[in-house]
This record gives structure tokens, C-alpha cells and sequence, in this order.
């Protein structure tokens, strides 16, 4: 899968999707030169028990790109 951009209406980029793999090295990189926040920290505390306790919303790139589409 390539890296994709979600437009606006006048074209600019609002949003990108990537593939997993390259999210995580992104993560990764990131993590490693960032000092970790007690705000961040809570937030990733939450988002993994989320994920533990089976209350993560998963959706497909579609339903990401209807979101922003005008109704």
C-alpha cells in the first residue's frame, strides 16, 4: 500500500493514510527522541487499555475518507 493524502475541497492536504509498517517506524522514531510528557504518558495508558479491553474502534481507510467527504 502507498501512502495516500486526503484533500480538502480546494486540494490541500488535510490528512494522510500509511501503511502500518511505515506508521510504527514513524512511532519508533519518534519515541526515541521524545520526552515523554505525564499527559502522553496517560494517553498512551489509556489508548493500550483500550485496545486490552476490546474498546478500540478499528475503520477502514473508506470510512476515514467518507468523514471528510461533504454531504
Amino acid at each position: 500500500m502507498a501512502t495516500q493524502f486526503i484533500t480538502n475541497d480546494k486540494g490541500e492536504r488535510t490528512a494522510v493514510i500509511v501503511p502500518i509498517s511505515e506508521y510504527e517506524n514513524m512511532l519508533h522514531l519518534h519515541h526515541a527522541s521524545l520526552e515523554l510528557t505525564e499527559d502522553y504518558k496517560s494517553m498512551m495508558d489509556r489508548m493500550l487499555e483500550q485496545e486490552v479491553n476490546d474498546e478500540a474502534q478499528y475503520v477502514s481507510a473508506d470510512v476515514i475518507k467518507e468523514r471528510f467527504r461533504k454531504k
